[in-house]
C-alpha cells in the first residue's frame, strides 16, 4: 500500500500551530540532572545553523555533558514533538461543531474503530506518540463509554480549561501487504502519517474573535470534520412525530460556517473571490433521531462497505454525498449547502451516528454505531494515504 511516502518540507507544531523549516528545532538533554546543568535547568539546545531546511537532525550533543539526545522540542512553544516529526508528514483534523452536537462521543467511538476494525481492514495501526494522549483518551473518552456506559461530560471552554488545548496526537502506520494478498500481513512499514486529533468545546466557536484566540488549528488544520445536529434544523423540528424529545437550540449551522470560514480567510490571507482547499467533511450526527424522515431504502441505513472491502468505495460514497446533501437542502439547510459550496473546494456529506441509541438518564444503553468512519477515511483518501476501490 505504497502511496505518500513523499514528505513536506516543513513541519507544523501539533500543540501551538507554528510552522518551522525542517531544520528549525531545538533539543533537550535528557541526561541524569545531577550530572548535567542543561538538563537540570531545562535548557533548550538548538541544532547547527546552515543545515538543510528541508532536512531535520534525529539527534543533537549536549552542549554541557556531551551525550547525545534525540529528544525534540518545538523552537516557538517549547512543547515535546512526535518522535516521528519530520520523517513522515503530520495532519491535523479538527473535530467542530455546536454544544452537544457529538463530538466527544464521535473521537471515543472513531479512535477505538480505527484501532480494531480500520487498522484490519487496511492494513495499518494506531498508537499514541505519548502518555498524555493515552491518559486523556482513556479516562476522558474511552472509559466512560465502553467500561462505565455513561455519557461523555461536556467539554469544557479552552478559556477556562488549558488541557483542552492538548490534542491527541496518533502516528497511523500503513504496513505492504504481503505477496499472498490478505493471507499473510507484510510486516514492510509502507507510510506513517502523525495525525492529531482535537475536540473543541462548542462554546468556543460562538465567537470568531474566541475562535481565533483558542482555536489556531482550525486555520493550520488539513482536514476538517463539521459535526451537525440535524434536530438543531427547525424544519426538521418541526417534521418529527409530536412527543420527540428535542435538544435546547444552540448556534445556527450556517452561523458556526461562517465563523469558520472567515476565520481560515482571514488567518491563511485567502481572498474572497478563492475557494479554501482545506477539505471539510460535513458530518451529521445523531441521523438514527431522524430515523422517520430516511426513506428506509436509503443507502444511509445501510452500513458503508469501505472496511469490508479494505478499499475507499467510490460508489457508496457518492451515494452518501448526494442522498445526504439532497436531505439537508429539503430540511432547510439551502443556505448552509450553498455557503459551502461558495467557500470550499473540496467538502462531502455524511450521516452518521456515534451511539445509535437515545440516552437515558446519561446512561447509554445499547451501543449501536453507524458509519462513523466514512468522513475519516474520506479525509484519508483525499490525503492519498489509502486507495479508492478499483473500478471493474
Amino acid at each position: 500500500m505504497k502511496l505518500n511516502l513523499k514528505k513536506k518540507d516543513y513541519y507544523i507544531c501539533p500543540y501551538c500551530f507554528s510552522k518551522h523549516d525542517l531544520n528549525d528545532v531545538s533539543f533537550i538533554c535528557k541526561n541524569d540532572p545531577e550530572g548535567c546543568e542543561n538538563a537540570r535547568e531545562g535548557i533548550f539546545l538548538r541544532s547547527k545553523r546552515g543545515e538543510s531546511k528541508k532536512e531535520m537532525p534525529d539527534s543533537i550533543f549536549c552542549t554541557e555533558c556531551g551525550e547525545k539526545t534525540n529528544v525534540k522540542i518545538c523552537s516557538t512553544c517549547h512543547e515535546e514533538l512526535p518522535y516521528a516529526i519530520g520523517q513522515y508528514d503530520n495532519l491535523v483534523f479538527a473535530v467542530i461543531g455546536a454544544k452537544e452536537a457529538g463530538k466527544s462521543h464521535y473521537i471515543a467511538v472513531l479512535i477505538d474503530k480505527i484501532m480494531n476494525e480500520i487498522g484490519s481492514a487496511f492494513n495499518c495501526s494506531l498508537s499514541a506518540v505519548n502518555d498524555a494522549t493515552i491518559k486523556r483518551y482513556r479516562t476522558d473518552f474511552y472509559d466512560p463509554v465502553f467500561k462505565r456506559n455513561e455519557l461523555i461530560r461536556v467539554t469544557r471552554s479552552a478559556k477556562t480549561d488549558s488541557s483542552v488545548k492538548q490534542p491527541l496526537i496518533y502516528n497511523l502506520t500503513f504496513t505492504e501487504q504481503g505477496m499472498f494478498g490478505g493471507l499473510f500481513k507484510g510486516k514492510r512499514i509502507s507510510n506513517v502519517v502523525t495525525i492529531a486529533f482535537f475536540d473543541t468545546a462548542g462554546e468556543d466557536l460562538d465567537s470568531e474573535d474566541t475562535m481565533k484566540a483558542v482555536n489556531r488549528y482550525i486555520y493550520n488544520s488539513s482536514g476538517i470534520i463539521f459535526l451537525l445536529d440535524p434536530l438543531q434544523l427547525e424544519n426538521v423540528r418541526e417534521m418529527l412525530p409530536a412527543g420527540t424529545p428535542l435538544p435546547e437550540q444552540n448556534t445556527e449551522i450556517e452561523d458556526l460556517l461562517s465563523r469558520t470560514a472567515n476565520l481560515i480567510r482571514k488567518a491563511n490571507n485567502v481572498k474572497v473571490d478563492k475557494l479554501i482547499d482545506i477539505p471539510v467533511a460535513v458530518a451529521f450526527s445523531k441521523i438514527d433521531a431522524v430515523e422517520s424522515l430516511v426513506d428506509p431504502s436509503s443507502c444511509i441505513n445501510y452500513s458503508s462497505k469501505h472496511i469490508s472491502k479494505g478499499s475507499f468505495d467510490i460508489s457508496d460514497f457518492q451515494d452518501m454525498n448526494g442522498t445526504m446533501e439532497s436531505l439537508v437542502r429539503s430540511w432547510g439547510g439551502e443556505n448552509f449547502a450553498n455557503q459551502l459550496n461558495s467557500n470550499f473546494k473540496n467538502h462531502a456529506y455524511f450521516g452518521i451516528t456515534a451511539l445509535g441509541c437515545n440516552p437515558e438518564s446519561s446512561r447509554i444503553s445499547k451501543l449501536r454505531p453507524h458509519r462513523i468512519e466514512d468522513p475519516f477515511l474520506w479525509l484519508l483518501y483525499e490525503h492519498k494515504l489509502i486507495k479508492a476501490e478499483k473500478r471493474k
